[in-house]
């Protein structure tokens, strides 16, 4: 919803005593109000706080109810001067949206009438605001983001460390067929019987002569 912008105005009487009105200072309109949904609509309902500074000429004047204006009895006055307070009902309707509206008066002013009361103006500016994601959200879900990305960066590209794992890995499976060959061999001639090894000496001629050596003495190639 586009932001739209309303003025309101309310007329202040003071006691006689006082005198007229001639000036005001330091004039001060806030909104305060609570959001509610309805069927049809969302109302904001709430009060205008009204805050200002008046100065009088000092000269009493006769009771004279003004048409439509609010009578202030309640005024701090000090050396003509007066400072007075006063709450105005705040009551809005804007069409279903969502919600989520912010209203806030962007201008005050006050002026003195002919008759001695004091006229005090404010335009309020509403919108609808937007909701946005939490910063915290959003950085963790970046950051998961990016863990994904690296993740899988990971996977695709092996590192030279893993190659070199690899590598080490076929040659131990290499050596390792290697030694079994020569382990077989080797169980193969281990099990032949003392029987067929004492058989084979005796058929040794005379003149061949039967020398036992550790086997860590022979070299073989």
């Amino acid at each position: 919803m586009e932001p739209t912008q309303w003025t309101l105005s309310e007329t202040f009487q003071f006691p006689a005593e006082y005198g007229k009105a001639v000036s005001a200072q330091e004039v001060n309109v806030t909104a305060g109000y609570t959001e509610q949904e309805t069927e049809d609509a969302v109302r904001l309902s709430g009060v205008y706080l009204v805050k200002a500074n008046v100065t009088f000429d000092g000269e009493g004047q006769e009771k004279d109810s003004l048409s439509e204006a609010v009578l202030i009895d309640d005024v701090d006055v000090e050396e003509q001067t007066g400072y007075f307070e006063y709450a105005v009902p705040l009551l809005v309707d804007f069409p279903s949206s969502g919600g989520n509206f912010e209203a806030k008066v962007i201008d005050a002013t006050a002026s003195a009438t002919d008759d001695g009361g004091l006229v005090v103006m404010w335009t309020v500016e509403a919108f609808q605001k937007e909701i946005q994601q939490p910063a915290a959200t959003a950085a963790v879900e970046e950051a998961t983001v990016e863990s994904q990305d690296t993740a899988v960066a990971y996977q695709e590209i092996p590192t030279a460390e893993q190659s070199e794992t690899a590598e080490a890995a076929e040659q131990v499976a290499h050596y390792t067929d290697d030694d079994s060959s020569s382990s077989a061999r080797f169980t193969a001639i281990d099990s032949v019987s003392d029987n067929e090894m004492v058989g084979f000496f005796s058929n040794l001629e005379d003149d061949v002569t039967v020398t036992t050596f550790r086997l860590n003495d022979v070299f073989v190639e």
